[in-house]
């Protein structure tokens, strides 16, 4: 039985945004989608070890961002090494005063107690955050403490106190979505190259079957892409807060990661590459010469609208028997 085709689909097949497409054509834009996510999700698996909670290069981090947030924590950290015995072979306490040029000393305690919250405060905002941890002071004392001061105390501050801003948390979380958004546009590419095999794209030769599909699937390849591309961006920022965490010269890491990498290369030239992209499909667009081919409709046997078949045309082109040769065979 023959099936009356949605009137949605006929003016959709008639609009230059789902009509004029082929199978193969789709085809090719959910696998690309497909095989850019699982390369993606490859690395993106192996970052989010990186930046768990427990590795060595998060504590450092969180360690620097507590002694810029928290007055109790450098307060903490005093008494933990005032206390601790940090001595590999003997007894032995921390030694606070520090030489940090020739002949030039640096009071780690009275730096903790008064001079980083009389810069900095508690170090409220994402600016003042940047600007403490990227003090020369304050990465001059975590140089010399970070190497010493027990982990195991930084974890019960964190955990008795409420769970404070950490910067290991804040990576976890970039680094969870960005591997979320990956891994779900890895799975809707898989979902719509199988439909749109199961589709009877191919054997439908009007072309209405593909565009059904696309008014369904087409809005889903985009916002699949959506995902992708907001996945590699967060991976970025995931790989970039990875680079701080573990760089002892905050400052210097944050200029050429952040500022001369994300926004003066990365983001021109993503913005460039997407407008050349849209201006090489438009201007190939007005430059064609010819349409989308419209296929007509498939005919069944039972049409009534079949086309005839020219019997008379094809006796025409018969070669012609002479009478003669008729006669004589019936002879």
């Amino acid at each position: 039985k023959k099936r009356k085709v949605s009137k949605w689909v006929e003016s959709a097949a008639r609009g230059s945004i789902w009509g004029g497409h082929n199978a193969d054509e789709i085809d090719s834009i959910n696998t690309l989608g497909g095989v850019v996510s699982a390369l993606a999700l490859s690395f993106v698996l192996g970052l989010q070890y990186m930046v768990a909670p427990g590795t060595q290069e998060m504590q450092y981090a969180d360690f620097r961002s507590l002694l810029c947030k928290s007055q109790e924590f450098r307060n903490y950290v005093i008494d933990v090494f005032k206390t601790e015995d940090i001595g590999k072979h003997s007894e032995e306490f921390f030694n606070f005063t520090k030489m940090v040029r020739l002949n030039t000393y640096m009071d780690i305690e009275q730096f903790l107690r008064s001079e980083v919250a009389a810069r900095y405060g508690e170090a409220e905002g994402p600016q003042k955050h940047i600007a403490c941890i990227s003090d020369k002071d304050l990465e001059t004392a975590v140089a010399f403490m970070a190497v010493e001061f027990p982990m195991e105390y930084l974890r019960a501050f964190v955990l008795q106190t409420g769970d404070p801003y950490r910067w290991s948390q804040i990576s976890e979380s970039i680094g969870g979505l960005c591997a979320a958004l990956i891994f779900a546009s890895l799975l809707w590419s898989i979902m719509l190259n199988l439909s749109l095999a199961l589709a009877p794209v191919r054997e439908d030769s009007s072309g209405t079957a593909l565009v059904a599909w696309l008014m369904i699937g087409g809005p889903t390849m985009m916002v699949n892409y959506l995902f992708l591309v907001v996945g590699l961006i967060t991976f970025f920022f995931t790989h970039g807060r990875m680079l701080v965490a573990s760089s002892p010269f905050v400052g210097a890491t944050i200029r050429s990661t952040v500022d001369m990498s994300l926004f003066a290369i990365l983001l021109p030239v993503f913005v460039i590459g997407l407008l050349l992209g849209i201006g090489a499909t438009v201007w190939s667009a007005r430059n064609s010469k010819e349409g989308p081919k419209e296929e007509a409709p498939a005919k069944t046997a039972g049409d009534s609208d079949a086309v005839p078949i020219q019997i008379e045309d094809k006796l025409q082109k018969l070669p012609e028997t002479p009478v003669e040769s008729i006669v004589h065979v019936r002879m």
